[in-house]
């Protein structure tokens, strides 16, 4: 009687198991050999969980640096917009107000490309945990270089406002024009980026969004669209007001204006290339998605119960165990002296 009763037991904490969870109590007894394909079943199905994890970070970082490239396209825009307002124009309390406008444009465009997610700078290329770009300051290496470059090239400082007044607008060295063309414009699209502005690589984060397929899921600050940024604010800031010539001034200010529109197609273009990118990883993911439920309908109709059967056989092993105690309990009632 005890050890039906404990069998009895046993079974029913099974069967109580199986009610509650819906699946097998002990797959490997119920399947037998095919117990495997569960196994690679579910294995499967958590490494495809796996990489929609991963697809939602990726999205995650897609979407902030769409949102901060938004934001440095608008004070792009912006700087154009007050630049071409001056355009022509020698007075210098309107040229004042446009340097102020384009140095709040250019400390909007460092902070944003300074964002990061999840603890990793977006736009720091794989260096994501360096900030990627240096704030332009009187003791930044940026400022220095360009000091030392404008010296070099026309033999005073920016500050020596007798010699700055005699700066020609164009034609041969030295000359305004010739001056941010030849000396200037290099030293941003070349090398020097990277040593005085940039701590970012050229290479940008990727993404396996599939088995198969990976994507560029952000943007290196040492693109097009940052260097033609800095230059364009640069050229307005550093030179529109050390006292040069109207018509230099001018120059300059043709220069800036060229060098905002490459900004702004530099922008634009890495924000399609992000778009491009965030697209492909929805698609991954709904197509990960359907393959998760596929493996899920398998994997459940294998390991399985029959709700209503292990319902039944709950309540035919509890009424066993209750007439098991019943009869123990006449049993343990049971005396010889009665019986006599």
């Amino acid at each position: 009687m005890r050890l039906t009763i404990r069998q009895a037991q046993n079974e029913l904490l099974k069967s109580q198991q199986e009610v509650s969870t819906g699946f097998y109590a002990d797959i490997g007894a119920e399947l037998g050999s095919k117990t495997s394909t569960v196994v690679d079943l579910n294995r499967e199905s958590l490494r495809l969980n796996s990489m929609i994890s991963n697809n939602s970070i990726a999205t995650q970082r897609l979407a902030a640096s769409q949102e901060a490239l938004k934001q440095i396209a608008t004070a792009a825009e912006e700087m154009n917009n007050s630049l071409i307002t001056i355009s022509g124009s020698s007075n210098s309390d309107t040229i004042n107000t446009t340097v102020t406008t384009v140095n709040n444009s250019l400390s909007t465009m460092i902070s944003m490309a300074n964002q990061s997610a999840n603890g990793e700078f977006l736009f720091a290329g794989i260096n994501t945990d360096v900030k990627p770009l240096a704030a332009y300051t009187d003791t930044s290496p940026a400022k220095t270089a360009f000091d030392t470059a404008f010296t070099a090239y026309f033999g005073f400082p920016p500050t020596d406002t007798a010699s700055t007044a005699t700066i020609a607008a164009s034609g041969a060295a030295p000359s305004m024009d010739d001056f941010i063309t030849s000396t200037l414009e290099p030293m941003f699209t070349g090398a020097d980026w990277t040593t005085n502005w940039s701590s970012a690589t050229d290479q940008a984060m990727t993404s396996r969004i599939t088995q198969s397929e990976t994507v560029q899921t952000s943007a290196s600050a040492n693109e097009d669209g940052f260097r033609f940024f800095a230059l364009a604010s640069i050229v307005t800031t550093e030179l529109m007001t050390i006292g040069a010539p109207p018509n230099a001034v001018t120059a300059a200010i043709n220069k800036a204006i060229d060098y905002t529109g490459r900004a702004i197609t530099g922008i634009n273009s890495t924000r399609s290339e992000l778009g491009l990118s965030q697209n492909r990883v929805e698609k991954a993911e709904a197509s990960l998605k359907v393959q998760v439920d596929i493996i899920e309908t398998s994997l459940s109709s294998k390991i399985e119960v029959d709700a209503y059967e292990a319902s039944t056989r709950v309540n035919s092993l509890l009424s066993m165990v209750e007439a098991s105690y019943t009869l123990t309990s006449k049993i343990q009632a049971l005396s010889l002296v009665n019986y006599l």
